[in-house]
């Protein structure tokens, strides 16, 4: 399974190691935000949500996510792979991890076409044409961190992928694509806890309110995604029986 390689380059990181990964297509994927039109400006602008947004394909999809995560199914262009989008009113959802493996982890960087033009584990390119060579990222975190800001070095790119537990297991498979620096430093601890279940593992993916205070005094407020490993899927399907 593939692993960032982000902490073996610092002091406080244990070593990970890579494999490849074959993804599966999506039947829908999660996302913690949206794009609103600034009122001054008339652009586009991201905006952090508090509940779940979900893409689906098809009004079939998308109605029964709406019927189990709460909100209304709205015909959305903006994407290839969905066509319909749905607000949910759900801050936290149970979700089914295959294991480990159902977490691919990687940073990248997105250039002006769409396309990435750096893709790693944190020590070696994921990009086709120098697949295994040095990626030139820094060694620590904070250093990192300081490119991404700057738009000089690539963020994660989590791939989760899961299925919806219960009602929603048969509309197959779906993801969620982490782009946070927080999640990126405990992504392990979640694939740890995976490797000890046998079998799917039932977990529950939320999104937290978050806050801190800056040196300066500033109180900082932002949303973080956590995963839960909960146990055996199986188990809580014969205990629910």
């Amino acid at each position: 399974m593939a692993g960032l390689r982000i902490f073996e380059t610092d002091p406080d990181a244990k070593p990970v190691e890579r494999e490849e990964y074959e993804r599966p297509e999506f039947a829908f994927q999660l996302r913690t935000g949206t794009q609103v039109k600034d009122s001054k400006s008339k652009k586009l602008k991201p905006v952090s949500l508090a509940r779940w947004r979900v893409l689906a394909q098809g009004p079939d999809n998308a109605g029964a996510i709406a019927e189990l995560l709460g909100g209304e199914a709205v015909e959305f262009g903006a994407t290839k792979e969905h066509d319909f989008e749905v607000l949910t009113t759900s801050e936290a959802i149970e979700i089914v991890l295959s294991g480990p493996d159902a977490i691919e982890e990687k940073l990248i960087q997105w250039g002006t076409n769409g396309q990435p033009i750096h893709e790693c584990d944190g020590v070696y390119s994921l990009l086709p044409d120098d697949r295994g060579e040095l990626c030139g990222c820094p060694p620590t975190l904070k250093e990192r961190k300081a490119k991404y800001r700057k738009g000089q070095g690539p963020g994660p790119g989590i791939v989760v992928t899961l299925r919806l537990a219960g009602h929603g297991y048969e509309l197959g498979l779906g993801r969620w694509i982490a782009t946070s620096w927080q999640f990126a430093e405990v992504v392990h601890t979640v694939k740890e806890a995976l490797d000890q279940v046998d079998g799917e593992a039932l977990a529950r993916l939320e999104i937290v309110p978050k806050e801190f205070t800056t040196d300066d005094g500033e109180l900082v407020k932002y949303k973080m995604p956590v995963i839960t490993v909960l146990g055996s899927y199986s188990d809580a399907v014969a205990e629910e029986a």
